[in-house]
């Protein structure tokens, strides 16, 4: 759209109106095109243009789902349902008309691939759009019935409970009849029995209100109907047979064992459903459950009903506070054998710490010491009549443990759209791990989202306002209330902040699927708690981990979840003092290297631990665990075998320089990377074999790890001349040979793509090969790899006749012929190194090992590490690639030599002590 503004020559003042929905997607991205390619128009983005405003700028491109009102002799771009005619259909929902003449519309309507491109991403766009609404109606009247027939469950309740208590106070000797649950007769008068025969003990009764209620539970859930049993046209032979009658449901006996219990469906309970944190903790916690296999809903508590108890196995109460309606929701959840969780992801449930000089936020909020304990002692309360609890932080875990055994650990994760959010926003600046000059400035972001963290804040503000005096291209950024524009710190008391109030930049708080956006701004987050405090002590590492995503640099507070998450001085600074925050603060905007390195250390460390994946793990154990005693015991055994787990390392990424960078801005599903290493004889196949791929969108990046032949020259060239074929192109050289290890990690760093796809220059790829791959993947997938077929200078390589193997002599000689098995690893690798790796994967065993000495296995050596988490591979059995055997090849040059193999194989049983190969002797493959 900035190409086709840029063309309108006499254009100097217009505006862009978005449906509101469009505007929150494009207002930034555009925003930033505008600025930096059109700085001397006025030309902006707005979500709507008042009619009565005699001002208003002419409007060049407005997107809409509404009929036009009146017709415009502007350029005007109309989408949507309705439509006048003459519209040039999309689909049969969505059409585009020409309300004007402009170049714009001209280019829009064409038949190049561009324009093609745009007006599909229209179309998917306003189908997202109804499909939105659409769900959004469904789920209201949905809603709308569930309280209907919660009312009227509380209604019958409330009005047996006052009849049951009417009975009781009626005098013994006129007792109120009672219907009993068959339709009996009734029993006779009591009549007194002899002296000499024992009285039996009466029965005891239930309660008329639980009677009651049990009947009006069977009324509102009806059970099928018993199968009768077939009546004989013979009589038995058994006079004493009974007469045909309905099969009653089988009891079961002393001896019979019960039916196992399987969790099936999970209910998140919102105490809080209008905060930001119901994202955390139970629409992506629900997200888990989906994807661990579970069925998951998200209710606020108080449209909580009977149908939702009826329906879950588990209930998870997040921040729910006790009242009449929580008790009869726990009162009929035990009835139906439903397992029930507290969640919280503050200490909530401790009402002794509601005090002002514990928790500073009730002072900023205007609330009373009074109120907020009050509020903690009814979460204690619904924390009371839970059966487990869930939570943060280990330090939320202990706390929790006094009033409840079994904890579980789910921490505060980030879900796929902010991810992708947060690296396209930090695309938009630049290249992602470069340094980019931007306008020099150094910002310096506190993403407050609450007037709670006065006392954070306090005792580093001096030192922050010391930094500023020091280094004038810092800025201070700080949000405030968009409307009202007042700040959400409390200003009067930082009066430290008066003389550098010009270096403090003021943004407007955002929602909070734009936080991302704002984070990405940032050059230094800074995360100030007060250390020793119990309550800040087990706040949970968000700060970290969104500031991480978005490519800022972090300084923060000592407090234990930082402790066990940052790596000082590699992933984050540690700031324990004044003196701590000053010399982090200045050594971060002295140091733009540095500064970059740490940020992309951080994504590295945040990518798995942070990511929907692990959650989803974590997930799966909690819930397996509540299945019984057996799998308990196996996800026991699983939780403390992860937990033994030594963290893996941040993945090393040996400095590198950019030659070619190429970024269309869109988003690829797969990026190609290929290594190179003196293959300009074989580097244009593997180049043309990806841009061969079926996939219409593409990432490609070369890495060439110290070549002294002229494929680097070779590779830029052929990437100025395919920059339409992909979204994103980059070629970076390592400044030092770096081995292939550190290669495929410069490639995997530059990747922006859950998928990468891995790619020797002396091979090659099918057409279909990654949109196969990809495809074969779940979400839990951490790499997939196909069969492969190997070939030389006169053809395919036949299988050896002479040689025990499972391939039939003479056929094609395949790689990675083997079914999926970890435990395939031990006696060696069988998966080629071609293979489709997920990122987050990768980062999560601290990517392949970099070592010149034991080069040749770091793909084994990924696969092994895979392996020990528990990380699934998948294997296609589909040939999808060509692996080329040749001389120079670095298997029979380095890899198969015996003294180097050697070292390999003492390096990679020392990081697995579990293998055991079969073949440790050297073994060049023929050609």
């Amino acid at each position: 759209m900035t190409t086709v503004l840029t063309e309108e020559k006499d254009l100097s003042t217009a505006r862009i109106k978005c449906s509101p929905r469009v505007h929150a997607q494009i207002r930034h991205a555009l925003r930033a095109m505008l600025e930096t390619h059109l700085p001397d128009r006025d030309i902006r983005v707005v979500s709507q243009v008042s009619r009565n405003d005699g001002n208003s700028l002419p409007l060049l491109c407005h997107i809409t789902e509404d009929a036009p009102q009146s017709p415009s002799s502007l350029p005007v771009l109309l989408l949507g349902a309705d439509h006048p005619a003459g519209s040039v259909v999309l689909t049969p929902g969505s059409a585009l008309t020409n309300a004007g003449d402009s170049p714009f519309l001209g280019i829009l309507m064409s038949e190049t691939p561009e324009s093609l491109g745009l007006r599909r991403n229209i179309r998917l766009l306003l189908d997202d759009s109804r499909k939105t609404r659409l769900l959004m109606s469904r789920t209201q009247a949905i809603q709308q019935a569930s309280l209907e027939k919660t009312q009227t469950i509380q209604e019958l309740r409330i009005s047996l409970r006052m009849l049951s208590t009417r009975i009781m106070r009626l005098p013994p000797e006129t007792p109120a009849p009672e219907q009993t649950e068959q339709p009996t007769p009734a029993p006779p008068p009591v009549v007194s029995l002899p002296p000499e025969e024992p009285i039996p003990e009466p029965i005891p009764t239930p309660p008329f209100w639980l009677r009651a209620g049990q009947r009006l539970k069977r009324i509102l859930r009806p059970h099928p109907p018993q199968p009768v049993i077939p009546v004989q046209e013979e009589p038995d032979t058994d006079e004493s047979s009974p007469a045909p009658v309905s099969a009653p449901a089988p009891e079961p006996g002393p001896e019979s064992d019960p039916a196992p219990f399987s969790v099936r469906r999970v209910l998140f309970v919102a105490g809080e459903p209008d905060t930001p944190g119901v994202l955390y903790r139970c629409y992506r916690n629900a997200a888990a459950t989906r994807d661990a296999g579970f069925e998951a809903r998200v209710q606020p508590c108080a449209s909580i009903g009977y149908d939702d108890i009826l329906w879950a196995d588990v209930m998870v109460f997040w921040r729910v506070e006790y009242s009449g309606h929580v008790s009869t929701i726990f009162d009929l959840a035990a009835a139906e054998n439903v397992i029930t969780v507290f969640d919280a992801d503050d200490i909530v449930f401790v009402p002794h710490y509601a005090r002002v000089d514990m928790i500073d936020g009730i002072r900023s909020i205007g609330a009373t010491e009074e109120r907020i304990e009050r509020c903690f002692s009814e979460m204690r309360r619904t924390f009371l009549r839970c059966d487990q609890g869930s939570t943060t932080t280990a330090e939320l875990v202990f706390a929790m443990h006094s009033l409840r055994p079994v904890v579980h650990l789910l921490p505060n994760v980030y879900d796929m759209l902010s991810l992708r959010r947060a690296r396209m926003a930090l695309r938009m600046r630049g290249e992602p791990g470069r340094v980019n000059a931007g306008d020099g400035l150094v910002r310096i972001g506190y993403a407050t989202g609450s007037r709670t963290h006065q006392q954070d804040f306090g005792p580093i503000c001096p030192t922050i306002a010391e930094v500023l005096r020091q280094r004038p291209e810092a800025r201070l950024v700080l949000f405030r209330e968009p409307v009202t524009h007042r700040p959400i710190l409390l200003m009067e008391e930082f009066p430290s902040l008066i003389p550098v109030q010009d270096q403090i930049e003021w943004r407007d708080m955002v929602p909070l699927e734009e936080l991302q956006d704002e984070f990405a701004r940032f050059d230094i987050s800074i995360a100030p708690l007060v250390t020793g405090n119990v309550f800040c002590e087990a706040k949970s590492e968000i700060k970290f981990f969104e500031a991480a995503l978005s490519g800022a640099a972090t300084v923060a507070s000592p407090t234990g979840p930082f402790q066990r998450v940052i790596r000082h001085g590699e992933t984050g600074f540690l700031a324990g003092s004044p003196t701590d925050w000053y010399d982090a603060l200045i050594a971060l905007i002295d140091n733009p290297e540095r500064r970059v390195r740490m940020a992309r250390d951080a994504y590295h460390s945040v990518l798995w631990p942070f990511g929907p994946q692990a959650q989803t793990r974590r997930m799966k154990l909690v819930l397996t665990s509540m299945s019984g005693d057996e799998a308990a015991a196996l996800a026991g055994e699983t939780r403390l075998a992860r937990d033994r787990l030594a963290p893996a390392p941040v993945p090393v990424i040996p400095p590198s320089r950019t030659l070619f960078h190429h970024d269309a801005l869109g988003e690829a599903p797969v990026t190609v990377v290929i290594t190179s290493y003196n293959y300009e004889a074989h580097l244009l196949d593997a180049l043309e074999s990806v841009a061969a791929q079926t996939l219409p969108v593409l990432d490609l990046i070369v890495v060439d790890d110290g070549s002294s032949d002229g494929s680097v020259a070779l590779a830029r060239i052929w990437m100025e001349r395919h920059c339409d074929r992909f979204n994103r192109l980059i070629l970076r050289q390592s400044i030092a040979n770096a081995g292939l290890g550190g290669a495929r990690n410069i490639g995997m760093d530059a990747a922006e793509t859950v998928h990468v796809m891995q790619l020797d220059a002396d091979n090659t790829l099918r057409p279909e090969a990654c949109e196969t791959l990809l495809n074969s993947m779940g979400d839990s997938t951490a790499y997939a790899y196909p069969l492969i077929a190997c070939f030389n200078e006169h053809g395919p390589v036949l299988a050896d006749i002479s040689t025990d193997t499972h391939q039939q002599p003479g056929a094609p000689e395949l790689l990675g012929d083997l079914p999926f098995n970890p435990l395939s690893l031990v006696s060696g690798n069988r998966i080629d190194a071609m293979a489709m790796v997920t990122k987050w994967a990768w980062a999560a065993v601290g990517g392949y090992y970099v070592s010149r000495e034991a080069m040749g296995w770091e793909d084994f050596d990924l696969w092994c590490s895979l392996a020990e988490r528990g990380l699934p591979g998948h294997h296609v059995p589909q040939i999808l690639a060509d692996y080329r055997q040749h001389e120079t090849s670095m298997t029979n040059t380095s890899t198969e030599k015996e003294a180097h193999k050697a070292r390999v194989v003492a390096f990679v049983q020392a990081r697995h002590p579990w293998i055991r190969l079969s073949a440790e002797r050297a073994k060049p493959r023929k050609n």
